[in-house]
């Protein structure tokens, strides 16, 4: 079986990944989180417990990390309402072997994991303790790197947070400067991988940025 640290894992470090879980109709949801590893047997996931993940978690208490290169999938999975019906895709979705929770089959590598401890961090985040039951990854050529990767990836997370201070007066200064980074992205990424997922991507995210703004 694979270890975290085979798939790029270190002790203390955040990585991007999208969680996958089931909710209590078995509906799999898929949303991008920041996890630790603490151990090799051992993650931990600081999230919102207003989320629908964070809801899932405490409810099955298991889920699967998903490591992708794919950048559509993190922004779809982000932002719902650019899918069709505004609801991911269930042929991304296969059930875990392992654990109760569904999967992306497009993963480059996943984590089935279960829940060992749940605790309150502050008024509105939770801190979710996780053992890894397998680790598995497929086997494939060795990825390039581009910096497009990078700043889109930096973009979504950054345009959640203009989504959802955009009604708020007193944030609109940390909004302005989140779209002059947002803007400044845009132009490398259109200058380093024009035509590709990535400028579509910003592309598209600029236009819901506008969107949210307008509405507001």
């Amino acid at each position: 079986m694979a270890k975290l640290t085979d798939l790029g894992f270190s002790k203390g470090i955040i990585f991007e990944t999208i969680v996958s879980t089931f909710d209590e109709a078995k509906t799999p949801n898929a949303a991008p989180m920041g996890v630790i590893m603490e151990d090799e047997q051992t993650l931990s996931l600081n999230i919102f417990n207003s989320s629908l993940t964070s809801h899932n978690l405490e409810a099955s208490r298991c889920a699967v990390i998903n490591l992708t290169s794919d950048i559509a999938i993190f922004y779809r999975s982000t932002f719902k309402e650019a899918n069709p019906d505004r609801k991911l895709p269930l042929e991304w979705f296969e059930k875990s072997e392992r654990v109760n929770a569904p999967k992306l089959r497009k993963a480059d590598a996943t984590a089935d994991i279960s829940v060992t401890r749940i605790q309150q961090v502050g008024m509105d985040k939770n801190r979710i303790q996780c053992k890894i039951e397998k680790v598995t990854a497929t086997k494939q050529y060795p990825q390039l790197n581009c910096r497009a990767m990078a700043l889109t990836l930096e973009a979504i997370i950054h345009a959640t947070r203009v989504k959802a201070f955009a009604t708020d007066p007193s944030k609109q200064e940390e909004v302005h400067k989140l779209l002059g980074l947002i803007e400044n992205y845009s132009e490398v990424v259109n200058r380093v991988a024009p035509k590709s997922t990535y400028s579509a991507v910003m592309a598209d995210l600029t236009g819901r940025i506008n969107y949210w703004r307008i509405s507001k």
